[in-house]
C-alpha cells in the first residue's frame, strides 16, 4: 500500500471522481473543501491525496486547515483500517500539522492507534440521506428566507445551536459576519407563525455537491420544539432543493439526540454512516 498526493485539490477530485460520485454524501467534507480551493497548489496546511493497493483507491484524505484532516473509505472494507495506519505514521514522519479528523469511528480508531496523540470527541454523529420527501404533518404558518433584517436572530440562534450542540461558546460577531453571507445568498430558512412570530431555522450549505445539497444550523428554540416547527422548514428546504433536480438533501445529526433522528427520518431521511469530528488536545 502507498500513498499518493495531489498537485492541486482539483487533480484530487478529478482522478477520485467515480469514489466520490458513489459516496457523495458521505465524502461531502473533503468535496466541499476541495471544491473551495480547486485550483490551489497543495502543501501541508492544503494536502489532497488517498492511500492506494494495487491501483485501488482505498481511503481519500484531504487537510485543510485550520479544519480537520477528513477521511472517507468504503464502509466495511477492511483494507481502510491499515491505510489510516499508514497515513498516520506518514503524518507524524514528516512533521505534518492537523487540528484532529473527521471520520467514521472505526477510522478515527485505527488511525489514533497509529497517531497516539491526546484527542477528544467533539461531535459524535450520523450523516443523514434524503432522497424522497415524505410530507410532515402542516403546521400554521410559513416558512420563508430570512432577510438582512432576520440577521440578529439567526446568528443569535447560531450560537445557541453550537452551544447546544457542540458544547462550544461562539462568537456573536464572527456568528453575524457568516449569517450576513449565507442570507445574502439567500441560504437561510425561517418558520414564521402567522403572528409574525419566528419559531425555528434552518440553512442550505454552500458545501459543493454535484448532485445534492447540505442543510445545517437547524434550530428551534426550547420553547418551540416539539410543535412541528422543525420538520416543516427542513422539508421545505427539501421540497425546494429536490424539485429544482437535487438527487438528495443531507445533514449530520448529533448521535446522541434520538429525538432529532427521529423527527428527520419521519420525513424520509435515513443514516447513511457515522462521522466523528475529533479534536487534538494541547499536550
Amino acid at each position: 500500500m502507498n500513498i499518493k498526493l495531489y498537485k492541486t485539490p482539483g487533480e484530487f477530485l478529478e482522478e477520485n471522481r467515480a469514489f466520490l460520485q458513489d459516496h457523495e454524501a458521505a465524502c461531502q467534507l473533503n468535496l466541499g473543501n476541495a471544491g473551495a480551493n480547486r485550483d490551489e497548489s497543495c502543501h501541508p496546511g492544503l494536502l489532497f491525496g488517498r492511500c492506494e493497493e494495487d491501483g485501488r483507491s482505498v481511503l481519500l484524505f484531504g487537510n485543510t486547515l485550520p479544519w480537520n484532516l477528513c477521511l472517507n473509505a468504503i464502509p466495511g472494507d477492511v483494507a481502510s483500517l491499515s491505510a489510516a495506519v499508514l497515513l498516520a505514521e506518514y503524518l507524524l514522519r514528516e512533521n505534518i500539522e492537523i487540528t484532529g479528523i473527521n471520520a467514521s469511528k472505526t477510522l478515527c480508531n485505527a488511525f489514533f492507534s497509529a497517531y497516539n496523540r491526546p484527542y477528544r470527541v467533539r461531535a459524535a454523529m450520523d450523516i443523514m440521506v434524503q432522497r424522497k420527501l415524505i410530507e410532515p404533518p402542516a403546521v400554521s404558518g410559513k416558512v420563508r428566507k430570512a432577510a438582512l433584517s432576520d440577521l440578529e436572530t439567526a446568528a443569535n440562534w447560531a450560537c445557541a445551536f453550537q452551544k447546544e450542540a457542540l458544547h462550544e461558546d461562539a462568537d456573536p460577531d464572527e456568528m453575524r459576519e457568516k449569517f450576513r453571507d449565507t442570507i445574502q445568498e439567500g441560504k437561510v430558512y425561517l418558520m414564521e407563525t402567522p403572528d409574525g412570530t419566528l419559531v425555528s431555522m434552518a440553512a442550505a450549505t454552500s458545501r459543493s455537491m454535484p448532485h445534492g445539497v447540505g442543510i445545517s444550523w437547524v434550530y428551534t428554540p426550547p420553547e418551540y420544539r416539539s410543535k412541528g416547527y422543525c420538520q416543516n422548514t427542513v422539508a421545505a428546504i427539501c421540497r425546494e432543493k429536490l424539485s429544482a433536480g437535487c438527487d438528495y438533501c443531507t445533514l449530520f445529526v448529533d448521535k446522541t439526540n434520538p429525538i432529532s433522528n427521529r423527527v428527520y427520518q419521519k420525513i424520509g431521511f435515513e443514516i447513511i454512516e457515522d462521522n466523528y469530528d475529533c479534536r487534538l488536545l494541547k499536550e
